[in-house]
């Protein structure tokens, strides 16, 4: 290429190339500095007229995600322009100096735990980020994953909505969809290889990433458990510590449902297999000088620094020396502090010690509350009063213990189960937690499953949330403040992935069913 792309890009070098793009690094020239970017080709799938329009809609959608996405987070490549020429579709992105996962296992071989470790604990928080706006990514893999050059950050790259939307074509209906499926063979989970990608989808691919680059093995280089189904690969790793090795095994599970719900449980995983990583030296075994009970400590703070001496021999040295008036009277004053003490801690403690024993010896069932036969006891008396103690009994109770019993308890959970081969849903609502909800979501829709298939899609807390689904099987869904929202917010993303005459399956709130 030798003319500018929309009159401003020239075009430097090729980068590299697929079925569905080209990437060239260009300059461009209507910036003072020239600034060096990212330039992809795309090139969809058909140029039927019928659909060239829906195309252009879905792409500009899709850059303008993009352009949202490179603002909130540096770990993600601004998006600089994007055009269409010649029924060629463009975007203009960020140059990231660096070398990508593969690049770098394939110059110094696997990397170790730890740098594996450091790189899954910096990728989670941007995944999360985009699963938050309810874009899946599609193509995770280590190709697409560049370690920056300037301060060692993963950077997330090549976003597969926007090749998706490329592929649309018309089906035998007359329908929009999309021919293609977007990921890698070997990093892309079963799910999404039959055209529905969930968050998990996202986590399963990361999983494999992180296996890749313990092992320096793509999955297809490692043996399959004839069994389970599953990867045989902790064989492959020296000194693997369990605990990630357990924590990797669930992000890999071929069922949805079997691996991590979300970023933020992926993340909370690895980090709590750190506090249990086996060291490479073991610690020293418990010395047996250190018996189960503490020695009495010495009266004196400066003891510790001479050697241990009889207290005997110590008062036949002072003995020795002679006991002059001085030494006397301080011995005197020590006396009668300790005595004074000793007399006023008894006093301060008796009460306490006679209530304790009385207590011991009194039947629990029998002093339920406070009794009744104590109107002396003002709830003045008492800072925190007790919940036994009724409303009109307690008339002068300060307004700052009315919290303990305004109804009802903020922070309740909903969540919506969903399986994606047959439509099937369950929810939870009114829960105290999370896991409760999604539980009751998750045993709801596999009643209705027999297969078991279902997975928790999405959960929310003091929010509502609105699932929709195509006749062609796509679905949709997102939770907000309002129904309104997540309901309108529901279609568009089930829109988005292909789907038409999308419908809402339920409407469901923290607190209530709607729909």
């Amino acid at each position: 290429m030798t003319k500018l792309l929309n009159n401003r890009y020239q075009v430097l070098d090729v980068l590299g190339g697929g079925g569905f793009s080209t990437t060239f690094l260009v300059e461009d020239t209507h910036m003072p500095s020239r600034r060096r970017c990212v330039l992809k080709q795309l090139k969809p799938v058909s140029v039927e007229p019928s659909i060239q329009t829906l195309v252009q809609e879905r792409f500009q959608r899709e850059a303008a995600i993009l352009e949202t996405l490179g603002d909130l987070s540096d770990q993600i490549p601004r998006l600089y322009a994007y055009f269409t020429e010649a029924n060629q579709y463009y975007l203009v992105q960020e140059l990231i100096a660096g070398r990508t996962l593969a690049e770098v296992v394939q110059t110094q071989g696997a990397l170790s735990e730890a740098t594996v470790l450091d790189i899954l604990q910096r990728l989670l928080p941007i995944i999360d980020l985009i699963h938050q706006r309810g874009i899946i990514h599609r193509d995770i893999k280590p190709e697409n994953i560049i370690l920056r050059d300037q301060d060692g950050k993963p950077v997330l790259i090549d976003f597969g909505a926007v090749k998706e939307t490329l592929g649309t074509v018309v089906n035998a209906q007359g329908e929009p969809t999309s021919s293609v499926v977007i990921g890698t063979p070997g990093f892309m989970a079963t799910e999404q290889s039959r055209g529905f990608p969930t968050y998990a989808s996202d986590l399963y691919s990361l999983g494999l990433t992180a296996i890749y680059l313990l092992t320096g093995k793509f999955p297809h280089e490692l043996e399959i458990d004839p069994q389970t189904s599953q990867l045989r690969w902790h064989q492959s790793v020296l000194n693997m510590s369990p605990a990630l090795a357990t924590v990797l095994d669930r992000s890999i599970n071929l069922a949805a449902r079997d691996r991590y719900a979300s970023a933020p449980e992926f993340l909370q995983a690895l980090r709590d297999s750190t506090l249990t990583v086996t060291p490479v030296t073991p610690p020293p075994s418990p010395s047996p000088s250190y018996p189960p009970a503490a020695p009495p400590r010495s009266p004196s703070p400066v003891q510790s620094e001479v050697p241990p001496t009889d207290l005997s021999a110590t008062l036949s040295r002072e003995g020795s020396e002679g006991f002059t008036p001085k030494k006397v009277g301080i011995l005197s004053a020590i006396a009668l502090t300790s005595a004074v003490l000793s007399f006023v801690a008894v006093q301060q403690l008796w009460p306490v010690m006679a209530g304790w024993l009385a207590g011991r010896t009194d039947d629990p069932s029998s002093t339920p509350s406070i009794s009744s036969e104590t109107p002396s006891l003002t709830p003045e008396i008492s800072p925190s009063p007790s919940p036994e103690v009724s409303p009109s009994a307690t008339p002068e109770v300060s307004p700052s213990a009315t919290p303990k019993v305004l109804p009802p308890p903020a922070g309740q959970f909903a969540a919506i189960a969903y399986s994606v081969p047959t439509g099937a849903y369950g929810y939870g609502f009114r829960y105290t937690s999370r896991a409760a909800a999604e539980q009751r979501a998750l045993q709801e829709c596999n009643q209705r499953v027999p297969a078991q298939d279902c997975q928790a899609l999405f959960w929310f807390q003091d929010a509502c949330g609105s699932l929709a689904r195509s006749p062609s099987g796509a679905y949709g869904w997102a939770w907000d403040k309002q129904i309104q929202n997540a309901e309108r917010e529901a279609l568009k993303q089930c829109t988005s992935y292909g789907g038409t005459n999308c419908q809402i399956l339920v409407n469901l709130c923290s607190d209530r069913l709607i729909s």
